[in-house]
């Protein structure tokens, strides 16, 4: 076991449990009872060498948690310091003659400036976890994994679902995600193995991308029902406006694409290469299964006219002669009174 590591990174929990792992393994190796020591950025260096090199009273090992250590800063831009303080020097050198059954881990929350000298130099010493966002490209990884832990699979048509819900996202917190699958884990009957798309529909409810996400389906349905409710929630706030329109300006288009695909009588594998393509190289796999059931609700030239006056509406707002509310008219132009059932 290597006794010093670097855990940086945006994804809180990635983050803690690389810290838990790295204790647990120091436990196993120096003993249960080891003491552990956590400092902060306003620690002077003297402290922290202090706490490695000191023997506990009880003579178990250590280990020195140091947060926000200021030899190693997160990265904002701007030339990287090339040359090593006095300090670092003094520093590294105390470090490298680290003694046994002491550990060491510097732990901080951001993207640490890896062109640094110090970094540079404490790398060779260390093992290193980059804790980076999780995005919807790996999202399922960690939560089929999770799953997996709790004695649960996800059918092929759930694992679609999650991926396109995902695709509305701009961050994705693994702590929020894990924390929603374990109270469905909890709802769910202890016998029941298999998880399909009707038992992930509350999941995450409430929140912005889950309600865009909804919306969507119910607006492509023609569904004004259910659609029309949401409309306030998702368009009339200048900060997420241009977003939530993008992405549905994006769901759109695909459908479009599709119609056109269908009616050259494409295949379904080359509709899902030319769609991931337009989707940015994003899994379309659920996308298509939605685009499939409400294809025949538009026509090519109402798609057309929705797409022109949406692009109409964003541009006007940008030069500001436009406003949010105007959204609401007209999505309600296009939507059943009547509602249909999803």
């Amino acid at each position: 076991m290597n006794s010093i590591k670097i855990i940086y990174g945006t994804e809180e929990y990635l983050m803690e449990e690389a810290r838990r792992k790295f204790i647990l393994s120091c436990r196993k190796t120096f003993g249960s009872d080891i003491d552990v020591q956590t400092f902060s950025k306003e620690t002077p260096p003297a402290r922290v060498v202090e706490s490695f090199e000191g023997t506990s009273l009880f003579g178990s090992g250590g280990i020195c948690i140091w947060n926000e250590s200021p030899y190693l800063p997160v990265k904002h831009g701007g030339r990287s310091r090339s040359k090593l303080s006095k300090d670092e020097e003094w520093f590294l050198d105390k470090i490298s003659r680290l003694p046994d059954q002491q550990a060491v881990l510097f732990y901080t929350k951001g993207m640490v400036d890896r062109g640094s000298i110090f970094y540079k130099k404490l790398k060779p010493l260390a093992d290193t976890v980059q804790c980076e966002p999780v995005t919807d490209r790996n999202a399922m990884m960690y939560v089929t994994e999770y799953l997996k832990g709790k004695q649960k699979i996800l059918t092929s048509r759930a694992e679609q679902y999650l991926h396109a819900l995902f695709q509305t996202w701009e961050s994705i917190s693994l702590m929020y995600v894990f924390s929603e699958l374990e109270k469905l884990c909890i709802m769910l009957d202890e016998h029941q193995t298999h998880i399909d798309v009707a038992e992930l529909t509350h999941l995450f409810s409430g929140t912005m991308e889950k309600n865009l996400f909804t919306f969507m389906e119910a607006f492509l349905h023609r569904d004004g029902r259910h659609a029309i409710p949401l409309l306030t929630g998702l368009f009339s706030r200048q900060d997420v406006f241009l977003k939530n329109t993008g992405y549905m300006m994006s769901r759109l288009r695909l459908l479009k694409a599709y119609k056109e695909l269908k009616h050259s009588q494409a295949g379904t594998v080359q509709c899902e290469s030319v769609l991931a393509q337009i989707n940015k190289g994003r899994n379309v796999k659920y996308v298509l299964f939605s685009l499939k059931k409400v294809e025949t609700y538009w026509t090519a030239a109402e798609l057309d006219e929705l797409i022109s006056n949406i692009f109409k509406l964003q541009l006007n707002i940008r030069r500001g002669m436009g406003s949010h509310e105007d959204m609401v008219p007209l999505i309600c132009l296009y939507c059943s009174s009547k509602g249909r059932h999803l």
